[in-house]
């Protein structure tokens, strides 16, 4: 049977898309590399003669109110991210109901874990808060605005720590493109926030950038000079897109910034948490170290950090927590992994899963 091409808006211009003819096929590979990266990380971070053994008599024996406190903080997460998209809905005066946020939460953490750089989270979350009759520009802004002014914290937060020595217990040439990665990406984004705060100037100095790179000798070609523009182009709309926030006025720019001390208040809780439970001397110490693991997770190139998230286990805890693996295992259960398999129940159940994976955006002029 030949595919049905699909006439669908985002934003507020028209975008052609076309079924794939093998979108389970698709989802297939993305799991499997998923999956493949995690195991290899577990194995190759396994120390010798460690036994899980161990770790689930240590997750058997952990206290009702232990096990209470981590059930209670793994909703947290699910539940400050559906709060992410109401109070960005909310700033640029758009409502995000109950469902909608769910649905775009469940959406955006499955194929953020399971592709890399999260590529489909954001475009999986605009698809179903348009599904609940969200304008499309709406959802692009929500979903867009979530994202950089997200990113821009957490990863200048976790810069600031670095620079304050809360690094991982590796040499210091391995935590210098840690650094450089946490700083690259907290300038580029935070740059764009920033930059929504007077966006005529932001654009001058982008235009006056674009201007300055066409004119060297090395990106003289057309290809090079395409690629510059589009740059620009996308710099720009940036900048024009997060400036559409500057309408809720303080008290919408201090919401926004509150939901994301919730959300990664939820992830660090639950880091600091198990550490306690897993016999951590000081758990206010795995604090800021939790932090840049987070930052660490983001950034790294595999689907949802995965393999390198658990490789990293004793470079990171290995110095506060006994069972360091062991911990970032259950962590990585209670925020990825479940979300995983939730993800891949729910999504088919509400009509959404081949419809994510059978678009591929093709935006036309106008």
């Amino acid at each position: 049977m030949v595919a049905t091409p699909r006439r669908i808006r985002f934003a507020d211009r028209p975008v052609v898309t076309t079924a794939r003819r093998a979108p389970w096929l698709r989802l297939g590979l993305l799991l499997t590399a998923f999956v493949a990266a995690s195991v290899a990380g577990i194995v190759w971070a396994l120390p010798p003669g460690h036994a899980f053994a161990a770790t689930w008599r240590a997750v058997g024996a952990m206290p009702v109110g232990g096990v209470l406190l981590l059930a209670g903080l793994t909703l947290a997460v699910v539940a400050a991210e559906m709060l992410r998209f109401a109070v960005m809905g909310r700033a640029l005066g758009v409502r995000v109901g109950l469902a909608a946020a769910f649905d775009a939460t469940v959406a955006n953490n499955f194929f953020s874990w399971i592709t890399p750089g999260a590529a489909l989270g954001e475009p999986a979350a605009i698809y179903m808060l348009g599904r609940h009759g969200l304008p499309w520009d709406a959802a692009l802004l929500i979903s867009f605005g979530k994202f950089a002014t997200s990113f821009a914290f957490i990863m200048g937060l976790g810069l600031v720590l670095l620079a304050a020595g809360f690094g991982p217990d590796v040499t210091p040439w391995a935590v210098g493109p840690l650094a450089g990665f946490v700083g690259v990406g907290a300038l580029v984004i935070g740059s764009f926030v920033l930059g929504a705060l007077r966006p005529a100037s932001a654009r001058r100095r982008i235009d006056g950038a674009e201007a300055w790179l066409v004119r060297r000798r090395l990106l003289a070609g057309p290809r090079a000079a395409k690629l510059v523009r589009g740059l620009a182009d996308s710099a720009r709309g940036a900048v024009a897109r997060l400036a559409e926030f500057r309408r809720g006025g303080a008290p919408g720019s201090l919401a926004i910034l509150g939901s994301h001390v919730c959300y990664y208040a939820a992830y660090v809780g639950l880091l600091v948490t198990l550490a306690w439970l897993f016999g951590a001397d000081s758990a206010l110490r795995v604090l800021p170290v939790a932090v840049i693991y987070l930052c660490f997770t983001y950034i790294a190139p595999t689907p949802g950090g995965s393999g390198l998230a658990e490789v990293s286990a004793h470079a990171f805890f290995g110095r506060l927590v006994p069972d360091a693996l062991g911990m970032v295992l259950l962590f990585r259960t209670l925020t990825c992994y479940l979300h995983v398999v939730f993800g891949m129940i729910y999504l088919p159940l509400v009509g959404a899963l081949r419809a994510i994976l059978s678009a591929r955006p093709r935006t036309s002029a106008g």
